[in-house]
């Protein structure tokens, strides 16, 4: 499982009925408790994901993140 940062570009591998596969936010807050989720700001909303839920992405605009 990787280890998301504050600030890092995620995009979800899952779907469900608010937020679609594929979704692309940002992280916005991490625990070290991987129980509690990772909290991603999507364009839909803020949702709390599972980190195994969401691969890192590339930043819009941009290039994919180290």
């Amino acid at each position: 499982m990787d280890a998301f940062k504050v600030g890092d570009w995620v995009v979800t591998t899952f779907a469900d009925s608010e937020l679609p596969e594929g979704s692309m936010g940002r992280v916005t807050r991490t625990s070290e408790d991987p129980c509690e989720g990772v909290d991603v700001r999507f364009g839909s909303g803020m949702f709390n994901v599972m980190a195994i839920g969401l691969d890192p992405s590339e930043e819009p605009g941009g290039q994919r993140q180290a």
